[in-house]
């Protein structure tokens, strides 16, 4: 889903990138739960990686 919505909204995969197509998805979730899990697998992971230079383990950040 996630990478289709990169498609949908012309979008590569820098953090600008990760960004608009999680906002894609999150306009289409009900649940602020969901897009708080969403937000930190999409965009947080990105950012770590773009920061750290090397791929973290997946957390949830939020409660």
């Amino acid at each position: 889903m996630h990478d289709y919505d990169h498609y949908l909204t012309d979008t590569d995969f820098s953090l600008d990138g990760e960004i608009a197509a999680y906002n894609f998805t999150a306009k289409r979730l009900t649940s602020l739960e969901i897009q708080k899990i969403l937000y930190s697998e999409i965009v947080l992971r990105s950012a770590a990686y773009l920061y750290l230079g090397h791929a973290t383990a997946p957390k949830i950040v939020f409660p």
